[in-house]
């Protein structure tokens, strides 16, 4: 019903992502043209075999980052690359308000998930709690609305309660790795480890670059009982 009356307020006739003319609706809210585009992406490059980031060179199995460190988290992938429509997509919806850009996106992650099979087991999808900052610039929960796509599509619970951010940073845009991981320290805990405890969570974010809120994500998960922790997001960086 609600995107049914959606679709009668939207705009209809053009892609949101191109601007070129196109029928669209809550369903499919960007032009085939797009949607192709996101296609060809998506294989443009090996990724790592751990963090899911498009790796510059076709002769590695790991980015440098996981041979590095590698991350607590099990395995992370995501829908494609953080360019073009996967990049315009996810800005049109996090920053100009459409919100039912997330029924396609999460539609699009629940389909990568399920096409790996070393996410599965999974017991619980978990959202990346954001600030009240950006939550009430924005009025929603960018990765809630994704998980719980995720989750109706997959047929899996969801608990966006457990997982708390108790520490408001600043904007992680423009920080180093190194400042984004110490930005983001103690910034997350868990608020009924019983909800966790022993599970295999799914955890949702919006965009992988540095990987610095996963890991965190991840580590106080793992620290607060969880069993094991994976990562699901839209678009992720590129490694090396």
């Amino acid at each position: 019903m609600i995107n049914l009356l959606l679709d009668l307020i939207i705009p209809q006739s053009q892609c949101c992502i191109c601007r070129e003319p196109a029928k669209i609706n809550s369903n499919q809210p960007w032009c085939d043209s797009c949607q192709q585009n996101m296609e060809s992406l998506k294989d443009c490059l090996p990724i790592c075999d751990k963090c899911g980031k498009y790796l510059e060179t076709g002769d590695g199995f790991l980015c440098r980052e996981c041979v590095n460190s590698s991350p607590p988290f099990h395995i992370a992938r995501a829908v494609g690359p953080y360019q073009d429509s996967y990049r315009l997509a996810i800005k049109i919806f996090k920053f100009m308000g459409r919100k039912y850009f997330g029924t396609r996106m999460g539609q699009m992650m629940a389909a990568a998930v399920k096409d790996e099979p070393r996410f599965w087991p999974i017991d619980l999808v978990v959202p990346v709690p954001i600030s009240k900052g950006n939550l009430k610039q924005r009025g929603f929960n960018q990765t809630e609305v994704l998980g719980k796509q995720i989750a109706n599509k997959l047929r899996l619970k969801m608990d966006a309660h457990s997982l708390v951010r108790i520490k408001e940073t600043p904007s992680q845009r423009e920080l180093s790795r190194e400042e984004r991981e110490k930005n983001l320290l103690f910034a997350f805990a868990i608020k009924d480890k019983a909800k966790i405890y022993r599970k295999n969570i799914l955890l949702v974010d919006d965009v992988f670059t540095t990987g610095s809120t996963s890991r965190e994500c991840t580590r106080v998960l793992l620290e607060g009982g969880a069993e094991r922790v994976s990562v699901i997001t839209w678009a992720t960086g590129k490694g090396f």
